[in-house]
């Protein structure tokens, strides 16, 4: 037999089940995608497409990761050219404040979101799996 024939006879492997484990794992490992102990989004689950578990996934990586860094280049002016850099330094700091402040209610706005999604995928995995949503394959 060649080392590239599959021999699908034997025991299949179900991605999505490894899938999941290694959400949950990842999930599991990190303080920061936890509420109260318990991941903030669900690894996965049967009643809806593998895609919208990977998808919940991805944004509860992403919720928190909102803000931005200070980046302010040096002017090649002389004499004055490190005293506007300084000046346009306080400034990006003070925008940056700002900026930071909206960011962090964003990061408020993405938890609550996401955990309503992941409240709400939970309670319908646990009411009535008889009646799976049609997957489109």
């Amino acid at each position: 037999m060649d080392e590239q024939e599959v021999d699908l006879n034997e025991e299949s492997v179900d991605i999505e089940q490894i899938m999941r484990q290694i959400r949950e794992q990842i999930l599991s490992g990190k303080s920061s995608l936890q509420r109260g102990g318990k991941p903030i989004v669900p690894a996965g689950g049967d009643r809806f497409s593998p895609e919208f578990y990977e998808q919940l996934y991805y944004a509860g990586l992403a919720y928190d990761q909102v803000g931005v860094k200070m980046h302010v280049t040096k002017l090649p002016i002389p004499v004055i050219g490190s005293l506007l850099s300084w000046l346009r330094g306080k400034v990006h700091q003070l925008v940056l404040y700002y900026v930071n402040q909206v960011a962090a209610q964003q990061i408020k706005v993405n938890t609550h979101l996401l955990q309503a999604l992941s409240l709400l995928s939970q309670e319908l995995e646990a009411a009535e799996p008889s009646r799976n949503i049609e997957r489109n394959e």
